[in-house]
Parts: C-alpha cells; sequence; structure tokens
C-alpha cells in the first residue's frame, strides 16, 4: 500500500452477504469493527452497519479513498451504475463478489485495479461457507491469500479459473436454494401424510446434516457407494431412488444449472 488509509476493508454495499464477511472477518479476529467502513444506499443497510460499529460512509468514491481492501457486494442489476460511481479514484486492491462480474469488465471500468473475484455462498453467514475464488494478474499474493484465508476460515474455499467462475454459481452459490427446496418438498410431502410439522423438519435437517457430515469425513468415499449403503436390494430406499431415475432427476437438473449459468453470463 503506498499511501495511508484508515480503514482495512470498505464495503460499497453490505447486504446479507456482505455483512457475513465483515462479521465473519471480526469474529475469526481477522479485524477490528474499527477497520471496517461501509457505503450502502440503503437507509436500513446503514443503520445495521451502525450498530455493528462500523463506520458509515457518504459516497462509493469516499470508500476508496479511505480503504485498502474495497469489497464490492452490489446486485449485478445495478453494478455499471455503480462502477461509474467509483471511476477516477486509486484503488488498492477490489474483491468482488458480484454475480457474473469478470475481472475484464471490472479492470475496464476501474483503470486497472487489481481485482478478486469471489463467489461465496450464504452459509458463510455461520461459517459453513463454500468460496471459489480467482484473481487478476497484477494482484499481489500476499493481497489474495489474505482474502483467500478470510473465506477458509469460514468454510472452504478453494481457487478456481476464472473461466469455470459461472459454473460454480451453479455448483455451490446457488445450490442452497436447490437443497432448501428439495427439504420442502420432502417435508411438504410429510406433513400431508400426517407427520408434524416441527417435528418432521427437525428430523429432516439433521438427516440432511448427518448424511453432508458424513461425506465431509469420508471423500474419498464415492457418492454412489453411500447411497449404495441406504438402498439395500429389494428394500424401501432402492423403490425411491428408482422412481427418480426414472423420472431422469439428473436431466432435470442438468438443464436446471444450464439455466442458472446462462443467467449468469446474461448479468456477466
Amino acid at each position: 500500500m503506498n499511501t495511508y488509509k484508515k480503514y482495512i476493508m470498505g464495503f460499497i454495499g453490505c447486504g446479507h452477504m456482505g455483512m457475513a464477511i465483515a462479521k465473519g472477518a471480526i469474529a475469526k479476529e481477522y479485524l477490528e469493527r474499527f477497520q471496517i467502513c461501509v457505503y450502502d444506499p440503503s437507509e436500513e443497510v446503514r443503520k445495521a452497519c451502525k450498530g455493528q460499529g462500523f463506520n458509515v460512509l457518504s459516497s462509493e468514491k469516499e470508500v476508496i479513498r479511505n480503504s485498502h481492501l474495497v469489497v464490492l457486494a452490489v446486485r449485478p442489476q445495478i453494478l455499471d451504475e455503480v462502477l461509474e460511481n467509483m471511476k477516477g479514484e486509486p484503488i488498492d486492491t477490489l474483491l468482488s463478489i458480484v454475480t457474473g462480474a469478470t475481472i475484464a469488465h471490472l479492470q475496464a471500468a476501474l483503470d486497472n485495479a487489481p481485482v478478486i473475484r469471489a463467489m461465496p455462498n450464504t452459509p458463510l453467514q455461520i461459517s459453513e461457507g463454500a468460496t471459489a475464488m480467482c484473481k487478476s494478474e497484477n494482484c499481489k499474493a500476499d493481497e489474495y491469500d489474505f482474502v483467500f484465508q478470510l473465506f477458509n476460515s469460514m468454510g472452504v474455499t478453494k481457487t478456481i479459473p476464472e473461466d469455470k467462475m459461472n459454473e460454480i454459481i451453479a455448483l455451490s452459490g446457488s445450490t442452497p436454494a436447490y437443497v432448501y427446496y428439495f427439504i420442502n418438498c420432502i417435508l411438504k410431502d410429510a406433513v400431508d401424510r400426517g407427520l408434524d410439522d416441527w417435528d418432521a423438519r427437525a428430523l429432516l435437517v439433521q438427516t440432511v446434516i448427518g448424511s453432508a457430515k458424513l461425506l465431509q469425513q469420508n471423500p474419498k468415499t464415492s457418492i454412489e457407494d453411500f447411497i449404495n449403503e441406504v438402498c439395500t436390494p429389494g428394500g424401501t430406499t432402492i423403490e425411491a431412488i428408482n422412481s427418480m431415475r426414472e423420472q431422469h432427476l439428473d436431466t432435470l437438473l442438468h438443464e436446471a444449472n444450464e439455466k442458472c449459468i446462462k443467467r449468469a453470463e446474461e448479468l456477466g
């Protein structure tokens, strides 16, 4: 860093994901609250940030002038408008979590600023996130390492080629919603069959947690082996799995991912 900056990390936009990153940085003792600043046009968000002890500034440019690491956490639909407001201020390092926004697009708008691009997901809020990252050629290794380790302290982080970032959206970025939808479908069916809503939800959620932990703790065991472990030949579960296969659930998911990735490309 060539000049003194008052804050280590400055957020342009601080919705759910931006707030999760900021709070995670504090919880993991990477930063103190006074080292974080925020600009967001929403009065509600500004109030929430003040409640967290973050410094609330008056514009995008003020965040850039005063922050070493600028976190861009706005909706893709307003990205270009925000980038226009950011022009003219030299950026030490930009961390973008904007869906679909390429490094080339960001650098073209911001005078070739060093860029780190990250795709976290919402479980980051409870330090169980999955984050994919990449960087521009002019981003310093120590800057990238700081951000990588920050995300890694809040879950699992992997470096991937930028041309696969949109595929990551379908793999882990959007997948929490897939999981919630799948759980909700099973839960509704259970309730329709007469089970108590709260009891069914508790059992179902724990089943998902336990199943995921088994996968996590046995990374060398194939997922097919786990399926076969539950599916006794001639038993009950194999009937359900065969029904899903006959209905081509894998094809349905592939087509859903295709639409997800296509939309990410449109937004980018």
